[in-house]
């Protein structure tokens, strides 16, 4: 029973991974929107896209089995929490 809750666990980690990697393009994206394109409504809504990728690194953190792969997702959520949140309010001014 144990290897079957850790494949959920292991999908899990991996969900994470991919909708925090989401949020990264997103954030990206929302950079892109605002400086290069000027169009700040668009801009908004990508960067909380982004806000909801930090959702994804979260589970990612909890769910991984390594301290290292921890480390990194909650690291990368952090970071990810800080452009993405930065991208939103700016796009307010």
């Amino acid at each position: 029973m144990s290897t079957s809750i850790e494949r959920r666990d292991g999908r899990m980690a991996v969900a994470g991974a991919l909708l925090a990697g989401a949020g990264v393009v997103s954030a990206a994206i929302a950079a892109v929107l605002m400086f290069a394109v000027d169009d700040a409504d668009a801009a908004r809504g990508f960067a909380f896209v982004g806000m909801a990728g930090v959702v994804g690194a979260v589970i990612a953190a909890v769910r991984s089995t390594t301290t290292e792969r921890k480390a990194v997702f909650a690291a990368g959520g952090v970071l990810l929490l800080i452009a993405s949140s930065t991208m939103f309010g700016l796009s307010f001014s």
